[in-house]
């Protein structure tokens, strides 16, 4: 259950909630009770609310403890059994692309016959001597599905058309494993729950031969690898990433950046697919910086002309309209507490019948509950207005801090814009689409301002 949509969590025991000691913990002593959430464990005979103001006891702690300590034995135990079954040659993981599941034998692999002839035409060209660029082009347009798209892989936050590139290639061609050999332990957890993998060398790495029918022999994959230019590696260079939010507008891939006398944007899509649209993409960085600047000075000036257009309107003020409701409210409930104890004492003094008496005492009853549950509401109210002014403020005072760059020369305007772009899609016709991130202050602006005419 997500916490920000119940206010009751329920598990069978607390090992099916968490299995970290530390983060159990955090959770039922800290978090939970901030939130005003209640946990209960039901196997456990556990109550968060038994336990308001206290922690959870000893019982509970141990409880957490060791569901910690069977997680990690229980991961052990798996990864030991795994290890076995990568000595022996068997595959614990997913096949590669050229290779499917044995439709009997569980860790077993055989040649897929819709993908295995195009690493066989991979192998083939490259021994060739074609380049991994002239090749994932070759496979673009023939239309050859690639290995994500085989494996149904979809991510909704990709827009971009998913085609194959010279890593792709690289990928099949370096590896060993379609010579029949199986090969593990090229990475592997640091710890348990581990979000990253850790690189092993490549002696460390446990080949066994002969597992699975070969796609390619040995001397056509060493041809293969000795075709492909190799690059020596110097050693990590350091680079201006700060200008990594250029994308091309066609196809939506970032653009690569190369370098001469100037540094110079491209899509690398025209690599990989004859008569792309974005091929006539190029700009020097020099031009796209002219530009941006141009670009980033009118939205100072406009944010410059918004505020100065907010602070001249007058504009009503809803939190003091806000306060004086209340005030006129709890003065009209201290009126009827004031009558209501005049109402009783012409009761007693036998001035007023008891039938009368009970008719005007309900009618106020009912009246001062109305008014106290809108004295309620003023409130809350109150509450999100004082916080939307403090908001309103602190965002006037971060223009009026960025304002002050209107003075600053091109040189010295420039870190400033790079921190204030979001994202720039380039188009082939030499158009460029800028967003801001600052783009949401004026929207707010505008829409202050309308709400004040």
């Amino acid at each position: 259950e997500r916490v920000s949509e119940c206010k009751d969590v329920w598990r069978n025991d607390l090992s099916r909630f968490g299995r970290s000691y530390l983060e159990v913990g955090d959770y039922l002593e800290h978090i939970f009770p901030l939130l005003g959430v209640r946990f209960i464990a039901i196997n456990d005979h556990y109550d968060s609310s038994r336990h308001i103001g206290s922690t959870a006891g000893i019982d509970v702690a141990f409880r957490n403890l060791v569901a910690q300590q069977y997680s990690q034995d229980l991961s052990e135990k798996i990864k030991s059994s795994r290890h076995i079954q990568m000595r022996k040659g068997k595959f614990v993981s997913h096949c590669p692309y050229g290779y499917m599941r044995h439709p009997t034998q569980k860790h077993q692999m055989v040649p897929d016959p819709e993908t295995a002839p195009v690493v066989k035409m991979i192998f083939r060209l490259a021994a060739k001597g074609k380049k991994s660029t002239e090749i994932a082009a070759m496979l673009n347009d023939c239309g050859i599905l690639t290995p994500l798209v085989k494996k149904k892989w979809e991510n909704p936050n990709v827009k971009n058309d998913v085609m194959w590139s010279h890593q792709a290639v690289l990928r099949i061609i370096q590896d060993y494993k379609y010579t029949g050999a199986m090969v593990s332990f090229k990475c592997g957890n640091k710890k348990i729950r581990a979000k990253t993998q850790k690189r092993y060398k490549k002696e460390d790495w446990v080949i066994v031969e002969g597992c699975h029918e070969p796609l390619v022999s040995k001397d056509d994959f060493q041809k293969a690898n000795e075709m492909i230019r190799k690059v020596h590696y110097q050693g990590r260079k350091k680079t201006d990433c700060k200008d990594r939010f250029y994308y091309c507008g066609c196809c939506g891939r970032r653009l690569r950046k190369t370098f001469g006398l100037d540094e110079y944007f491209s899509c690398q899509t025209q690599l990989y697919k004859s008569k792309a649209a974005c091929a006539s993409i190029f700009w020097s960085k020099t031009e796209l910086e002219t530009v941006l600047l141009q670009a980033y000075r009118v939205q100072l000036r406009l944010l410059q002309d918004e505020l100065e257009a907010l602070t001249a309107c007058a504009r009503p003020d809803p939190l003091l309209d806000c306060r004086i409701q209340q005030g006129e409210i709890s003065g009209e409930i201290e009126s009827i507490n004031s009558r209501n104890l005049h109402l009783y004492e012409a009761y007693r003094g036998g001035s007023l019948s008891r039938e009368e008496f009970m008719r005007q005492k309900e009618a106020m009853t009912v009246r001062l509950k109305t008014l106290k549950l809108r004295l309620e509401e003023l409130q809350q109210e109150e509450n999100r207005l004082t916080e939307a002014a403090a908001e309103e403020e602190n965002r006037q005072e971060h223009i009026k801090g960025m304002l002050q760059q209107i003075i600053l020369s091109d040189d010295e305007l420039k870190s400033f814009m790079y921190e204030a772009v979001s994202r720039v899609d380039v188009y082939p016709d030499r158009d460029l689409e800028i967003t801001w991130k600052h783009s949401d202050l004026l929207k707010g602006m505008q829409k202050d301002k309308c709400e004040g005419n």
